[in-house]
């Protein structure tokens, strides 16, 4: 794959297809180089990595030469080389926002106009701990509690409290039921322990029920077993006059 470098970084603009095993993490910070390092560690070694940050400072603390860093906003790099991506691709979202939510807003802004609304007060009543995110996004975890950076995320148990999980938090998400709306979830899959992401294959098919659904309010979620981040949308079809910014606030993606 051939990039233009300017500064040691490579383009924001893609000219050719990334590999089907590549994974990008989204942001540079504290959470996204600390993915870098987990990554270049284990079993996922040897996948081509991209690292996305509007930060050339924070871009320079990664160090490791197989690592292609990318200085662009990353909401805009994604939504710029769509085409370039395989639905195969991993993401890993290490930005303050809620990034599939943020990526729809950018990515459909000439055919619908989507506006971020409050979260229902009412969804608080079926999910378990909350919190109130950026724009009234709704921040949900099944713990109350600093979870262990290197959980291993088990099948139906805390490793912190030993208390059993019945149900992960993607599938009570996604079993919300409130009247006039209609839920999207995306589960995010962990790659190893404390760290998680999904496909591009899975905005794709967000973006896909969008387009097919067209209008109406919507619930649209992130979530892994124990944590994730609920947005209410409100969608309707024709252009907004300017484009979105990322302004959101992201827990598991």
């Amino acid at each position: 794959m051939a990039h233009e470098h300017s500064d040691n970084y490579g383009s924001s603009t893609l000219h050719n297809p990334l590999p089907e095993e590549s994974i990008l993490i989204i942001g540079a910070g504290y959470f996204g180089r600390r993915a870098t390092r987990l990554l270049r560690q284990g079993q996922l070694q040897r996948k081509p990595l991209f690292v996305v940050d509007r930060e050339g400072e924070s871009l320079a603390k990664i160090t490791e030469s197989s690592i292609e860093r990318i200085q662009s906003d990353g909401i805009e790099f994604l939504v710029k080389n769509f085409q370039f991506l395989q639905p195969a691709n991993l993401i890993i979202p290490a930005i303050p926002v809620h990034l599939s939510t943020e990526y729809l807003k950018n990515y459909l802004h000439k055919d619908f106009r989507i506006k971020q609304t409050d979260v229902p007060g009412e969804i608080k009543r079926s999910l378990p701990h909350t919190w109130p995110g950026s724009e009234g996004s709704l921040l949900i975890s099944y713990a109350d509690f600093t979870c262990p950076d290197d959980c291993p995320e088990p099948e139906d148990y805390c490793t912190v409290t030993g208390e059993r999980r019945e149900t992960p938090l993607y599938e009570l998400l996604g079993q919300l039921d409130l009247s006039g709306y209609r839920v999207y979830v995306i589960r995010s899959h962990q790659l190893m322990p404390g760290l998680g992401g999904y496909s591009v294959d899975d905005l794709m098919k967000l973006v896909g029920r969008v387009k097919q659904e067209r209008k109406g309010r919507w619930l649209v979620g992130t979530a892994c077993k124990c944590h994730g981040t609920l947005t209410a949308l409100e969608i309707q079809p024709g252009s907004r006059p300017q484009k979105a910014t990322a302004l959101a606030v992201d827990e598991c993606g």
